[in-house]
C-alpha cells in the first residue's frame, strides 16, 4: 500500500529512513542524531547486505546516506525537477574542496539518497533514470571517487514498509494514509483488526459531544451552547528548555507539534515525553485538554470524511476550518486521543479495586461503544500512537485517593513501556499543593501564563460576537466597555483568565464598569446572574425573587458541604444527592420560623428547581447537584465560611489556612472580608502571624507568607494602604528560604505589583533586600537569586535597587559564592542528570543528610527518613572556587506518602533543625526538606467538623 509520508516533516522522515538503512543495509550503519550532520543522516564501512542481488555484488566500502524530504509535493515534473536539483548541489559539494564536509571527511565511496519525492519509472525519460544518468555524469565530471550511487524514492520506501512491519508500525501514525480506523482489518492482524469500526463510531460520538462550550461553566443560568472552535484560543503557556532557556509559546500549537515525532523508544527523543500542564483557577487547562482531544478527533475522521454521515462531516470540517482560524495546524501524527477526569477516576478506584487505567477506560468507552475490552486497548496502544490526558489532579485532594491516582498512573506508563507504546500525555493541575506528582523525568512542566489585555479583548470579542450573532449593536457596546477596562490597572489585571474575561463580558452587557477586585467579581455576577432570573416570569422565577436569603444560603451551604466532601476519599467529584439538598434547606427555613409543614413544601420546590438548575446549581448525576465550576463552588463555600460570626469565621480560616484543597476558597473568603466585614481585617492580618508561628514546621514553610503573596495578587487591599504594606512584610518573609519556581514567580510578580502601587510597600521591599544581604548566608543567597532571576526585563527604582544589589554581591568573593549556588543549578540540569546527560558524584540524599541530624533523632526516626527520601539523590559537582555545589534529583518516579512524616511531628521538627544547620551550597537539600514538609501541611486532611454542622 502507500504511505502518506509528507505527513512526517523533515526531521521524522530522517529517522524513518535512519531505521531502514538498519533495517536494509545492515549493522554496519551509523546513524547521526538532530544537528549539522555534514551531509549525511547515516553512514556506514565495510561489507553490507545491499544490494541484493546484484551483478557486482553488495557495497562494500565507505558509504553515506542522505534524506531529501520535500515538505509541500506539486507534482511529479516539478517534484523530480527539484529532487534532481538537489542531487546535483549535494554532489558538487562533496567535489569543492573547499567545503566543510570535504574537508573534515572522507568522500564516499557510496551515495544513498532517500526521498518523499515520487519519480517515474519511464524507461530513458522518467526520475529514476534521468537520476542514473545526471549522477554518472556529474560523477565523472567532477572526478568523484563514488563508485555506485542509489535512490530510495516514494515507491521504493513504501514497498520497504510493506515487508519491514516493525519499522511501519514505528510510524504508523504519521504514514498510514486515509481511512485507517475504517481500514484496521486490511491494515493490522489479531485483535486490533476488529476495533476499527467501534473505534470511528466512538470517535464519532465524543466528537459530537464535546464541540461546545457550554457558559454554565462560568455559572450562566440559561447555560447556552457556544462552539468551541469558534470561541477556542491557543493560550500561552512558559516551560525551560534543555538548554535552561525560559521559553514562551502557544500550547496547543506547542503540544501537537511535540506529538508529531515518535514517542516510543524507537523514535529519537531524548529527555521528558509527557507534558504536565500547571495552570491556576480558570486559567483554561481543561480547555486547552479538549481543543488537543478535539483536534486529534477531526484529523482522524477527516481522512475518512466520505464515510461519515453529514452531521459528523459538518463538525469536522467546522472545527478543521476554526483550527485554521487561530493558526493551528493539523496534526501530522494520528493520534487516538483520548481523556480522563482524574477526580471521576478517584473516585472510581475509591473502593479499593485494582481499576487501571486501561480496564477504566474501556469500561467508560463501552457506555456508548459496546465490547471494547482493556486487552483490545492495550494490543492497540502497542499499535497505535495515543493521545492522553489526564485532568485536574488538584481535584484529587484526599492523600489516600492522590497516592492511588498517581500509583494507577504510573502502573500504566510501565504498561506502556513494556509495550513500546508510542504515547503522549498531558496532565493538568493547579500550582497550588502541587509538588511534582508528574516528575519531571517524565514530564515537560509548562506553566500557563496570564492572558495578555490584547488577548482578552480579542477573546471578548469572540465571545460578545458569538453569544449576540444576532445583536451586533450589543456585542460592539461590550466589547467597548471591555476595551475601556483592559486600558485600567486594576481591572486589567483582572482579565487574566478565560473565566473571569468570560465573567467580565456577561457584566458588562448590562453595566458600564465591572469590579476591581476578584472577589467583586464574582460577587457582582453572582447577583447579576440571579436577578436576570428573577426578573422572568413563571413559579421557578418568583421563588427565586421571593426566597433570595434562602436560595443565597442553600448555594452558600451547597458550596462548603461540596467542598469538604470532595476532600475525603471516595469523594473527589462529588455532588449533593436530592436528600442532602432537602435537608440543607428545610434545616434553614425551620430556623427562619416556618413550620414543619411549610418548611418541607418551600425546601421541596426549591430542590425541584435545583434538580433542573438554580442559578448556579446544577444537575450532576442521577438525582445529585453541584456546580459546573469549582471557582463558583469555592466562592460560595467563601461566603458561608463568612457568614458567621467573628469567633466562628477566625477558626474557619484558620482550620483551612494551609490547605491546597482550601487555597482559593480561603482567599475569595478574605477579599469578602474586605468588601463587607472590614472590621475582620486586622484580625486577618494577626491570622497570618500566627499561622506563621504555629510550629517549627511552620516558621520553615511558611504558610502565612505564602497566603500574603496570594493576597497581593488578588488586590484585597489595593484600596487599603496599611494593610497593603502589612501583607507586603508578611509576604517578604519567604525570602529567607530556598523557593521553587512557581512560588518564586508568584513572590517576584506580587511584589512588582506592589512595588509599583505603594512607594512605602516599595520601601519595605528594598529594605528587606539590603537587610537579607547584609545577614549573608541563605537570606543572601535567596533573595538575590529570586529577585535577581526574575526582574530581568523590569524597570524603575526597585527593579534598579535589586540589580544594583546583584551586582554588588558578584563583586563580593563570598556572596557571589553563594550566589553562584542557586544560579548554578536552574531546572534544566535536573532534566540533564536525569536522562544521563551529566555524569557527576552522587550519593542518596539521606546518606548526605546524616551527618546534620542529632544522632538521637537518627536513631528514632531513621526509618522514617528513609521511607520519604527513597529514590532521591545528591550529585556533587565542583564549581570555579574550588568547592562543591549540590544537585538534587529523583532516581525513581515512584511516589511517596507526604503525610507520614507529620504523624511523627518530633520527626518532622528534627528535620527543620537539621535543615537550618545546612551549608549554603547544599541548599538543594534544604530546599528538597523544605517541599516534603510543604507537600505534607497542603494535603493535611482539614476537619471541620467540630466548627460547623453540616
Amino acid at each position: 500500500m502507500d504511505y502518506d509520508l509528507t505527513r512526517l516533516g523533515s526531521r521524522e522522515f530522517e529517522h524513518l529512513t535512519q531505521a531502514l538503512a538498519i533495517q536494509i543495509l545492515g549493522p554496519a550503519v551509523q546513524t547521526f542524531g538532530d544537528g549539522p550532520d555534514g551531509g549525511r543522516e547515516a553512514e556506514f564501512h565495510g561489507e553490507l547486505t545491499y544490494p541484493l542481488p546484484d551483478p557486482e555484488g553488495p557495497w562494500n566500502g565507505h558509504g553515506i546516506l542522505q534524506a531529501k524530504f520535500l515538505q509541500r509535493p506539486r507534482g511529479t515534473t516539478q517534484d523530480t525537477a527539484w529532487f534532481l536539483n538537489v542531487v546535483r548541489a549535494e554532489l558538487r559539494q562533496w567535489a569543492d574542496p573547499k567545503s566543510k564536509r570535504a574537508r573534515e571527511g572522507a568522500l564516499p565511496e557510496y551515495l544513498l539518497f532517500c526521498t518523499n519525492v515520487v519519480l517515474s519509472p519511464d524507461p530513458e525519460t522518467g526520475g529514476i533514470d534521468t537520476f542514473r544518468r545526471i549522477t554518472k555524469e556529474l560523477i565523472k565530471e567532477l572526478k568523484l571517487p563514488i563508485r555506485d550511487v542509489r535512490v530510495w524514492h516514494f515507491d521504493q520506501i513504501c514497498r520497504y514498509l510493506d515487508i519491514h512491519p516493525a519499522i511501519r508500525q514505528t510510524y504508523s501514525g504519521l504514514t498510514t494514509a486515509g481511512d485507517v480506523l475504517f481500514r484496521l482489518r486490511e491494515i493490522f492482524e489479531g485483535t486490533v483488526g476488529g476495533l476499527g469500526e467501534l473505534l470511528a463510531n466512538h470517535s464519532s460520538k465524543e466528537l459530537a459531544s464535546d464541540q461546545w462550550v457550554r457558559l454554565g461553566q462560568a455559572g450562566e443560568a440559561d447555560n447556552q451552547r457556544l462552539p468551541l472552535a469558534e470561541l477556542a484560543i491557543d493560550p500561552t503557556a512558559s516551560y525551560t528548555t534543555s538548554d535552561g532557556t525560559h521559553e514562551f509559546t502557544a500550547v496547543v500549537q506547542h503540544i501537537i507539534s511535540h506529538g508529531d515525532t515518535v514517542l516510543s523508544s524507537r523514535g529519537n527523543i531524548e529527555g521528558p515525553r509527557h507534558i504536565a500542564l500547571i495552570g491556576g483557577p480558570g486559567q483554561g487547562k481543561s480547555t486547552v485538554g479538549q481543543i488537543l482531544c478535539q483536534v486529534y478527533r477531526a484529523a482522524l475522521l477527516n481522512d475518512a470524511i466520505d464515510r461519515l454521515d453529514d452531521e459528523t462531516k459538518e463538525v469536522v470540517t467546522t472545527f478543521v476550518d476554526e483550527m485554521r482560524r487561530i493558526g493551528l495546524s493539523a496534526p501530522a501524527a494520528r493520534r487516538w486521543p483520548v481523556r480522563i477526569n482524574l477526580s471521576e477516576y478517584a473516585d472510581a478506584v475509591a473502593g479499593g479495586e485494582i481499576a487501571s487505567i486501561l480496564r477504566y477506560l474501556s469500561e467508560r468507552i463501552s457506555r456508548r461503544t459496546p465490547d471494547i475490552t482493556a486487552g483490545q486497548l492495550r494490543s492497540w496502544l502497542r499499535t497505535w500512537p495515543w493521545f492522553l490526558v489526564l485532568d485536574g489532579l488538584d481535584e484529587v485532594a484526599s492523600t489516600p485517593a492522590r497516592d492511588t491516582v498517581m500509583e494507577r498512573v504510573n502502573d500504566f506508563l510501565l504498561e506502556a513501556a513494556s509495550v513500546d507504546a508510542d504515547l503522549l500525555v498531558v496532565a493538568t493541575s493547579r500550582p497550588q499543593g502541587y509538588r511534582e506528582e508528574f516528575s519531571p523525568q517524565r514530564y515537560i512542566h509548562m506553566r500557563l501564563e496570564p492572558m495578555a489585555a490584547e488577548d482578552a479583548v480579542s477573546y471578548a470579542a469572540q465571545l460578545a460576537q458569538l453569544r449576540h450573532r444576532g445583536d451586533p449593536e450589543t456585542a460592539e457596546h461590550v466589547l467597548q466597555r471591555l476595551e475601556e477596562a483592559s486600558e485600567e490597572d486594576l481591572t486589567a489585571r483582572l482579565m487574566t483568565t478565560p473565566l473571569q474575561v468570560t465573567i467580565m463580558a456577561i457584566l458588562l452587557e448590562r453595566r458600564e464598569r465591572v469590579p476591581q477586585q476578584r472577589y467583586r467579581l464574582f460577587y457582582d455576577y453572582y447577583q447579576a446572574i440571579y436577578n436576570r432570573e428573577a426578573s422572568k416570569s413563571g413559579p421557578t422565577a418568583r421563588l427565586i425573587d421571593d426566597h433570595r436569603n434562602a436560595i443565597n444560603y442553600l448555594h452558600e451551604r451547597a458550596g462548603l458541604n461540596l467542598q469538604i466532601k470532595s476532600e475525603k476519599h471516595g469523594e473527589s467529584d462529588a455532588s449533593l444527592s436530592r436528600a442532602e439538598l432537602f435537608s440543607i434547606i428545610k434545616s434553614h427555613l425551620r430556623s427562619e420560623g416556618f413550620d414543619d409543614s411549610a418548611s418541607s413544601a418551600l425546601a421541596t420546590r426549591m430542590v425541584d428547581a435545583a434538580m433542573r438548575r438554580l442559578i448556579l446549581l446544577v444537575p450532576r448525576k442521577q438525582d445529585n447537584v453541584g456546580f459546573d465550576v469549582r471557582s463558583l463552588q469555592e466562592f460560595m463555600a467563601a461566603r458561608a465560611i463568612v457568614s458567621g460570626d467573628s469567633e466562628e469565621v477566625s477558626e474557619l480560616l484558620a482550620a483551612t489556612a494551609t490547605s491546597a484543597h482550601w487555597r482559593n476558597t480561603w482567599l475569595l473568603a478574605a477579599g469578602q472580608i474586605f468588601h463587607e466585614r472590614p472590621s475582620l481585617r486586622d484580625r486577618l492580618v494577626v491570622l497570618l502571624d500566627e499561622i506563621q508561628a504555629t510550629s517549627e514546621i511552620s516558621l520553615f514553610t511558611k504558610p502565612g507568607s505564602s497566603l500574603a503573596v496570594g493576597l497581593l495578587s488578588d488586590d484585597v487591599a489595593v484600596q487599603a494602604p496599611r494593610f497593603l504594606r502589612a501583607f507586603t512584610k508578611i509576604a517578604l518573609e519567604l525570602l529567607e528560604e530556598p523557593l521553587d519556581e512557581i512560588e518564586s514567580v508568584d513572590l517576584c510578580e506580587a511584589l512588582w505589583d506592589v512595588a509599583n502601587t505603594d512607594m512605602v510597600s516599595r520601601r519595605l521591599i528594598e529594605r528587606a533586600v539590603d537587610r537579607n544581604v547584609e545577614a549573608g548566608g541563605y537570606r543572601a543567597t535567596n533573595t538575590l537569586a529570586t529577585l535577581g532571576g526574575n526582574w530581568e526585563g523590569e524597570t524603575g527604582p526597585l527593579a534598579y535597587h535589586v540589580r544594583r544589589a546583584v551586582e554588588q554581591a558578584r563583586n563580593n568573593p563570598e556572596l557571589a559564592y553563594l550566589l553562584g549556588c542557586k544560579l548554578l543549578w536552574p531546572r534544566h540540569l535536573v532534566e540533564a542528570v536525569n536522562t544521563g546527560a551529566l555524569e557527576f558524584d552522587q550519593r542518596p540524599l539521606v546518606e548526605v543528610l546524616n551527618p546534620y541530624l542529632r544522632p538521637s533523632a537518627l536513631d528514632q526516626f531513621g526509618e522514617v527518613y528513609e521511607a520519604i527520601f527513597r529514590g532521591d539523590y545528591l550529585g556533587f559537582m565542583p564549581v570555579p572556587t574550588g568547592q562543591q555545589v549540590t544537585l538534587h534529583y529523583q532516581k525513581t518516579t515512584l511516589g511517596r506518602n507526604l503525610a507520614s512524616i507529620l504523624s511523627v511531628p518530633q520527626a518532622a521538627e528534627e528535620l527543620v533543625f537539621a535543615a537550618d544547620g545546612l551549608p549554603v551550597e547544599m541548599w538543594q537539600l534544604k530546599h528538597q526538606i523544605r517541599t516534603i514538609l510543604q507537600g505534607a501541611q497542603e494535603r493535611e486532611p482539614v476537619n471541620l467538623d467540630s466548627i460547623v454542622s453540616l
